[in-house]
Formats: C-alpha cells, structure tokens, sequence
C-alpha cells in the first residue's frame, strides 16, 4: 500500500475513534459533573464528524481513481 493511502487509512482511524469515545464517554462525563468543557467537547466532535467525512471522500475519490493501492 502507499504511503499516501496508508495515511489516509489512519487518519480516519483516528477520526473515528475519537468520535466513538466522544459520544460514549466524554462528553457524558462533562454532563455528569456540569463540566464547562461539554460546548468544547460537542464542537470537537462535529470537527471529528466533518474530518471523517472528508477523509472517507479523499478514500472513494482515489479508489475511484484507481489509485488507491
């Protein structure tokens, strides 16, 4: 596999498993303590959402292209 396609591969890893723990367990633990952080915490995750997105596009786009090998 590329260099480039690996990269891609592990950032959406890492997106999505930062996006699995805010929903489960971090931002529910700010709620539980009335945490100031909970606004914070719930932009982070939409920034999380929107660069998986982005990143599994980049990953069809360059399947599509033939170039994801």
């Amino acid at each position: 596999m590329k260099n480039i396609n690996y990269d891609l591969i592990k950032l959406l890893h890492a997106s999505l498993d930062s996006i699995w723990r805010l929903e489960r367990y971090y931002i529910e633990d700010a709620e539980k303590v009335n945490c100031h952080s909970v606004t914070a915490l719930k932009q982070i995750l939409e920034n999380e959402k929107r660069h998986a997105e982005m990143l599994r596009e980049e990953i069809k786009m360059r399947i599509g292209a033939g170039v994801f090998d």
